[in-house]
């Protein structure tokens, strides 16, 4: 059975539901919100993860945890609580996430809902989901610039780029 997604006028007006596949096809005329969770710890480091080789989009480069589709009628930190425990066997609850912004992806009809998670975990307390994650790091934010703009990493517009290097600098050493 195909996932139902919330959908949403632009300026974020409760719509009803639409299949996963409408919200993705090329132009549904109403918007759904995805969610994007910046993991970052104590030092001031950032959480990236290299997607697995098996993964249909992006195999094998890397990105920022966690991001992904809220299913219709659920919150978003239960989203959140779960996908977090799936692909990285962490335990996490409601106030741990912490909301910053949203962001409007025009060309995928996607108002995103960003949101930091703080976890000071080494990396051998993670325990990856293989069909999803192949390995995670921490990285200071100057190393995590560097591979942001390299080929790396999933490709990414200059304008989303600039963006969430301004909102990891401006909530590393806040949260």
């Amino acid at each position: 059975m195909e996932e139902n997604f919330d959908i949403y006028t632009r300026d974020g007006k409760y719509l009803w539901t639409a299949p996963k596949s409408v919200c993705h096809s090329e132009n549904p005329g109403f918007y759904h919100k995805p969610v994007w969770i910046r993991i970052i710890n104590s030092k001031n480091e950032i959480l990236v993860q290299k997607r697995a080789a098996c993964k249909k989009n992006h195999p094998n480069k890397r990105c920022m945890w966690a991001s992904g589709h809220v299913l219709a009628w659920e919150t978003i930190t239960e989203w959140a609580i779960r996908e977090v425990y799936e692909e990285l066997g962490v335990k996490t609850k409601e106030e741990d996430y912490k909301f910053i912004c949203e962001y409007v992806v025009d060309e995928t009809w996607e108002i995103a809902q960003i949101y930091l998670l703080k976890l000071d975990l080494d990396i051998n307390e993670f325990k990856l989901q293989e069909e999803e994650v192949a390995e995670v790091k921490w990285l200071t934010y100057d190393e995590f610039k560097e591979l942001f703009n390299s080929k790396d990493f999933v490709e990414h517009s200059d304008e989303y780029k600039e963006f969430t290097l301004n909102i990891l600098k401006e909530n590393l050493s806040r949260y």
